[in-house]
């Protein structure tokens, strides 16, 4: 019997809670809140200790010692949200609408996770070796916790990741969009602006321009390739030819050869002087690679989609724009889903929400799959 009620207090207790990436104190209450629920129930906790700059990544487990996962599911325990967000709008339930900051990204899976090794049958927890991991650093790519992370998921053979489904909860994630960002600075030559034709200057606001629309042009719907360039600085005052000027931007793609025909074309850019005299450079550059789905991957969503239906749950598939925990661990791991945790909508802003109607069908299906596959 899945506990909707026990559910709804545990929510409201961890939502309730400030946990951005940054709280290290607000992220360690939402650890202990979950290291003893597990411990109630009988699993092994293990707090991975990443530092002084965040909170520890938990690795719990039904069969402590083990080396090898039949399933692993991952949560990550970080919010977005600045601290006093909770004392602005905290949980709240209006019947089937339950809000507050986290309650969609991603607390409503973190707890699903939790009620699953609830729900589980004897003979299943005899037969199958299970971790549940939350890392506390998602929210601002798994910087300090991907090490643990990806080690934990080389050593499982099907790994579910537990952000919000779509669709009414009855949509998961199959593959994700990779992403690139570059920080590109362009040096001039300053000088006053009233002698630009009498002296040796160089404007890099006027080439920054030319790199900007040259860049916006590298999207591609066809191909699913989106471009924005977030943000742009540059300049000292009007009256003064600027020395310096500075773009970020973000470019999502679904294959790596549209990664690698943008970072030709930027490396071809920054060849090329718009302005005698600037020159651009990278400062930064991040990598993380498109979630493609594998053929092994391909068959076990099969298998999912054929235990949905024997157990008249609706399931559908879909690809997603946004980055989560699977992008990096499927590099080590060929079997992925996610988007499995209930369904949840506007996450990162205040309009967040999740809903009491779809808990109870993910834990069904989840629990289903670990006792049927």
């Amino acid at each position: 019997m899945i506990d909707k009620e026990l559910y709804l207090r545990e929510l409201e207790e961890l939502v309730n809670v400030d946990c951005g990436s940054q709280n290290v104190a607000g992220i360690n209450v939402i650890a202990d809140k979950l290291t003893g629920w597990y411990q109630d129930i009988g699993w092994h906790v293990t707090r991975h200790d990443l530092g002084e700059m965040t909170g520890p990544c938990l690795e719990i487990t039904n069969k402590p010692g083990c080396d090898h996962y039949d399933y692993m599911f991952i949560g990550h325990m970080d919010t977005v949200f600045p601290d006093g967000t909770v004392a602005k709008r905290p949980y709240k339930r209006d019947g089937n609408i339950i809000t507050g900051p986290g309650s969609e990204d991603m607390k409503n899976g973190d707890l699903a996770m939790l009620h699953v090794a609830r729900n589980l049958s004897r003979e299943a927890l005899d037969r199958l070796s299970i971790c549940m991991v939350y890392n506390p650093d998602e929210e601002i790519s798994s910087v300090y916790s991907k090490a643990v992370v990806d080690e934990i998921g080389s050593r499982s053979n099907v790994i579910f990741v537990m952000e919000s489904a779509q669709k009414q909860g009855i949509s998961h994630c199959i593959g994700r969009k990779g992403r690139l960002m570059y920080h590109i600075r362009v040096h001039g030559k300053a000088g006053h602006a009233g002698y630009i034709y009498k002296v040796d200057v160089a404007n890099a606001i006027e080439t920054l321009a030319n790199y900007i629309v040259e860049i916006q042009k590298l999207g591609s719907r066809e191909k699913g390739t989106t471009v924005n360039v977030g943000v742009i600085s540059g300049g000292t005052a009007v009256n003064v030819v600027p020395e310096e000027a500075e773009l970020k931007v973000e470019m999502r793609f679904t294959c790596v050869e549209e990664q690698e025909r943008i970072e030709r074309s930027i490396d071809e850019l920054l060849s090329r002087e718009f302005v005698p005299g600037t020159r651009g450079e990278v400062v930064s550059k991040a990598l993380q690679p498109s979630w493609t789905q594998s053929e092994k991957g391909k068959a076990f969503i099969e298998k999912v989609a054929e235990i949905a239906k024997r157990n008249d749950l609706p399931f559908e598939t879909h690809e997603r724009g946004g980055l989560s925990d699977a992008n990096h661990l499927s590099a080590y791991c060929p079997v992925i889903m996610d988007g499995m945790g209930p369904f949840g909508e506007f996450a990162h802003s205040e309009r967040e929400y999740t809903t009491l109607e779809s808990f109870e069908p993910c834990v069904r299906l989840l629990t289903c799959i670990l006792e049927q596959i």
